[in-house]
């Protein structure tokens, strides 16, 4: 029997080697930060607050605060390895007084009123079953007209075109990335992610409050989109 695939464990495990490893596993995870915060920057006001789900090594919460200096960021993650190596990014660049850092889930996350949400990398590690109540959570914090930011594996995982995505996917990784290191993350990725198609991303966007939906980056199997809450 497989075990049950615990991203909290995943994480706490890899916070020491994320921000190495990630550059090598996503191609063009820059611009993604670049496209995303400049979207943001385009349409919030200068004393934004500013929500981000699974806040990982800090890498959106840095970025959003040092190039916005009037922006206020909450940022939550289950794994408190990789908070405590957000705190310590923080702390470095002393944005302390504007990045807050929650250890938990959106439950934990007290705040309301916040100008723009993003998601990036986490969702596809969400069971089916639980996105809803994510999406849910999430939404219900952001004010009328907010942002929202989600990036993510995703694909018809049924399809032919996917998994010539994926095989190109691999090969990318494979020029800078051990063997045995890329067919772990592979394997991880059919395995254990649930992965939503470009459709029922949507579907479930407009479910939880969110509309005028696009994407505006996509590389590989990997795709982004900006959507406003109603």
């Amino acid at each position: 029997m497989q075990n049950k695939f615990d991203p909290k464990k995943r994480f706490n495990e890899r916070a020491k080697v994320y921000d190495a490893d990630i550059l090598k596993i996503i191609p063009g995870y820059k611009a993604l930060h670049d496209d995303a915060v400049n979207l943001l920057e385009t349409s919030l006001p200068e004393d934004a607050y500013v929500l981000i789900a699974g806040v990982g090594t800090g890498n959106e919460s840095i970025a959003f605060a040092a190039r916005n200096p009037g922006w206020r960021i909450t940022g939550f993650d289950i794994a408190e390895n990789m908070i405590e190596t957000t705190e310590a990014k923080v702390k470095k660049y002393g944005l302390d007084e504007r990045i807050e850092l929650v250890h938990g889930g959106i439950d934990e996350v007290l705040q309301e009123s916040f100008d723009a949400a993003a998601a990036m990398l986490v969702m596809h590690f969400i069971s089916y079953k639980e996105k809803l109540d994510f999406l849910n959570g999430i939404s219900f914090r952001l004010n009328p007209g907010a942002k929202l930011i989600i990036a993510d594996i995703m694909g018809d995982r049924e399809s032919p075109e996917f998994e010539e995505i994926l095989t190109a996917w691999e090969a990318y990784q494979m020029e800078t990335r051990e063997p045995d290191d890329v067919a772990e993350t592979i394997k991880h990725t059919v395995n254990d992610l649930d992965i939503l198609s470009h459709e029922e991303l949507l579907a479930l966007l407009e479910k939880t409050g969110f509309t005028n939906a696009f994407l505006f980056w996509k590389s590989l199997v990997f795709s982004a989109y900006i959507a406003e809450k109603e």
